[in-house]
């Protein structure tokens, strides 16, 4: 296993930690009925008479991260097919998703971008192939922020890795994170930095390693959660690497999941009493290109 010399990043820190979330939904929709199916509990149904809306935890992620003086990425979705109701998979993938263009959307954007969050692309579910898809969506960010937006991942972590980071390349991407588990938790393939996939080029991949699906989904209970994030967070201060986690904004609301958010700060509390840098993905793609 190769051995990384901590002069790699900033002020000599051990490891570095990137923070990272995917906005996919702002409301729940069919998740009422499915997650009361799937836990039996009562509250997912009753949660639809609620006047808050579960999935909205901008300030929420705001303040836990400004308590811990960190900051994130926010990856942002522009999903714009239409649901063709007799796709079930078209209905789970597309029903209930939100407009970009949404003032109220517009308004969060710019609130956590001038507030010096990083706000980065969530390529739609079939952007990973579609070259114009994938500059049109960059575009209309863009827009919205009024500056350049240089990162994305792909909605479900969709890669055919070379063809898609050529296209976001092509596209005016300086960085992917799309490459990691959508079922487990790990290093995929090993590659525990940042890496360049092309010869000669500056766009950078930058790996995932835990995901809150794939590491909840798979664990035993929150104390197994823990432990295994733990053992990623030594493998990465012994590799003197880079543990780069996604927490979708959905998973802060107690109530929808509960302890899940517990999880995310004790990542942020052990890497930082570890000497860890703390960075967006931005930050990330920034040093690399300074070095």
């Amino acid at each position: 296993m190769t051995q990384f010399s901590n002069q790699i990043w900033p002020d000599n820190r051990n490891f570095a930690l990137c923070l990272t979330h995917d906005v996919d939904r702002v409301k729940k929709s069919y998740q009422y009925f499915t997650y009361f199916a799937k836990t039996l509990r009562p509250y997912h149904l009753l949660s639809m008479f609620l006047k808050e809306e579960p999935y909205w935890n901008f300030e929420k992620i705001m303040d836990l991260e400004r308590k811990h003086d960190v900051k994130s990425t926010f990856f942002f979705l522009n999903e714009k097919k239409k649901t063709r109701m007799l796709s079930p998979k078209d209905f789970l993938l597309r029903y209930g998703r939100y407009d970009i263009h949404d003032p109220k959307i517009v308004e969060v954007i710019c609130k956590l971008y001038s507030d010096d969050w990083e706000i980065g692309v969530h390529g739609s579910y079939d952007s990973f192939k579609n070259k114009d898809l994938l500059r049109q969506e960059k575009k209309e960010l863009e827009e919205i922020v009024g500056d350049d937006i240089i990162g994305i991942r792909q909605h479900y972590l969709n890669l055919e890795n070379k063809k898609t980071w050529k296209f976001q390349q092509e596209a005016g991407f300086r960085y992917d994170s799309s490459f990691g588990f959508r079922t487990k938790i790990g290093f995929r393939d090993n590659k525990y930095l940042p890496f360049h996939p092309f010869n000669n080029s500056a766009f950078l991949v930058i790996p995932l390693a835990i995901m809150d699906s794939a590491l909840f989904d798979s664990s035993i209970d929150l104390n197994d959660a823990w432990k295994r994030c733990k053992r990623l967070i030594e493998q990465t201060e012994k590799q003197h690497s880079l543990l780069t986690v996604l927490w979708h904004q959905r998973v802060f609301n107690e109530k929808e999941f509960p302890g899940w958010s517990k999880i995310y700060e004790k990542i942020i509390i052990e890497c930082k009493k570890r000497n860890a840098w703390v960075a967006t993905t931005g930050e990330i793609a920034k040093w690399y290109g300074e070095k």
